[in-house]
């Protein structure tokens, strides 16, 4: 695996921002794993089985993408509060 950085942090808030393809295709994975999920769920409204499957896959997904965030994030992640914190001035 390569040590490229595939998101930075956000500029206001928390969290990171995909800026390669390799993240922004992870993101779309992710969302595609979220939306399959909640299609199987709706589809079958009477399974339990499946929509404890269907939670347990979303958990997985998410812990996974924030994994792979954490780890392929350029800085730390953390409250940002745009440049007034970068510069220390109070304006």
């Amino acid at each position: 695996m390569s040590h490229k950085f595939w998101f930075k942090p956000k500029t206001y808030g928390y969290g990171a921002t995909p800026t390669t393809w390799e993240a922004w295709a992870a993101v779309a994975v992710y969302v595609l794993v979220l939306v399959g999920c909640i299609v199987a769920m709706t589809a079958r409204r009477e399974s339990p089985a499946i929509d404890a499957a269907s939670i347990a896959t979303m958990i997985v997904a998410t812990v996974v993408l924030i994994a792979v965030s954490v780890q392929k994030t350029d800085g730390a992640l953390g409250w940002n509060a745009g440049a007034k914190q970068l510069s220390g001035k109070n304006e």
